[in-house]
């Protein structure tokens, strides 16, 4: 096999490589336009945001008036939050919060999971 053809092969896996990391990194959203409007609304109207990340994670970078309860310690701390206020709950990947919402619905919480900080965030241009 002529080695020109191997360069060319091996630069083209190296260019699929990359396109596909980055539609994996990148990802798409798996929240519903409609229930990010619901959420930000249920906000302005007085709902908990709650960042089931770690606190570690939390200190660098978070939603603005968010409450941070670890996911770890939620099946303990979850008394604290109010039942008659409805809970957004977001997370790093989406993981956590799905967790989160699961419980605090088996709980009776009125909860929306918005999936991530990104996710939040793109709904203030719905």
């Amino acid at each position: 096999m002529n080695p020109y053809n191997n360069i060319k092969i091996l630069n083209f896996m190296k260019q699929l490589f990359f396109i596909l990391l980055f539609f994996l990194l990148a990802g798409c959203s798996r929240v519903d336009d409609e229930v990010l409007k619901a959420a930000h609304i249920a906000v302005e109207n007085g709902a908990i945001i709650l960042d089931v990340r770690t606190p570690a994670e939390f200190k660098i970078k978070h939603v603005n008036g968010a409450l941070n309860l670890p996911l770890q310690r939620l099946n303990k701390s979850y008394v604290s939050l109010p039942k008659n206020k409805e809970i957004i709950v977001y997370c790093r990947s989406g993981n956590r919060s799905a967790t989160a919402t699961k419980f605090l619905r088996q709980l009776g919480y009125k909860v929306f999971d918005v999936a991530t900080q990104n996710d939040w965030e793109r709904g203030f241009s719905l």
